[in-house]
């Protein structure tokens, strides 16, 4: 089966090439990820309706192009946004599709989300309106099966005192945001950029009481705000060393993420 559809995940962008990798690795874990589904409907279609049909006229081609997915950074990189979106269609329309999915790799709905790529995605409409349609996907952060991956990933560092480190913004959208996911994971949430400080609340915890903490820093890739927020943590322990402070990763390139994102497409 060929599949009707072109996919762009957007992400941040960043100086650190960590990110970059990450993000290469989560669209080749969903590349795999949806030709594996792909095998699947194929053989099912087969299996049911082998008895009405003759395999020479069923729809079904395995030996199809791979899905066709890509990234592109909306800052720090070479190509803008609209400009990588312009070079993807052409891919796209030589492949014979007529839509991109555009996803954005973005946990809440900040600025990046609200205006950015909406504007990017409006630039490169001028020019490929004519050869495919763009489709804009909600942001990653959106969907309600976040809430049960943040769950898991709390329970694993299997602490009772449960704090999320988001990036933070003055933005009312992304403090309600992250308001109501701290109420569904029954968490506190505190930030890298805002006030509270995840360091406030670590200490204010540890003033209540709290002698385990699990410490989960809200963002899908590790990158140089990450490994600051890991110095800031270790600089506790030593200070606080009668409490165990256990710091969690991003959500990462994971097969749940990819997951998570297939069903977004």
């Amino acid at each position: 089966m060929i599949l009707s559809d072109a996919y762009l995940l957007v992400f941040h962008g960043s100086r650190d090439s960590r990110t970059q990798t990450a993000a290469l690795n989560l669209r080749n874990v969903l590349i795999a990820k949806k030709q594996h589904n792909n095998i699947l409907t194929q053989q099912n279609y087969l299996e049911k309706n082998h008895n009405s049909i003759e395999l020479k006229s069923t729809p079904f081609n395995t030996s199809s192009f791979p899905p066709l997915i890509e990234i592109a950074a909306l800052e720090l990189a070479d190509l803008s946004l609209s400009e990588s979106l312009i070079k993807f269609a052409h891919q796209v329309s030589a492949r014979g599709l007529k839509r991109i999915k555009v996803i954005p790799l973005f946990l809440s709905p900040g600025v990046h989300v609200q205006s950015d790529i909406p504007t990017e995605i409006d630039l490169a409409n001028k020019e490929i309106a004519d050869r495919v349609t763009v489709e804009l996907s909600p942001y990653l952060g959106k969907y309600s099966e976040i809430v049960t991956l943040l769950t898991q990933q709390f329970e694993d560092l299997s602490a009772k005192t449960r704090i999320l480190i988001a990036h933070g913004s003055r933005l009312l959208a992304v403090a309600e945001y992250y308001q109501r996911l701290g109420t569904q994971l029954d968490v506190d949430v505190a930030y890298w950029s805002t006030m509270p400080r995840f360091t406030e609340q670590i200490e204010t915890r540890i003033a209540a009481g709290s002698q385990k903490i699990a410490l989960l820093p809200y963002f899908l890739f590790p990158g140089k705000i990450t490994t600051a927020i890991a110095l800031e943590v270790s600089i506790l322990q030593q200070k606080y060393p009668h409490v165990e402070l256990c710091l969690g990763k991003p959500l990462g390139s994971t097969p749940a993420i990819a997951e998570l994102i297939a069903q977004l497409a």
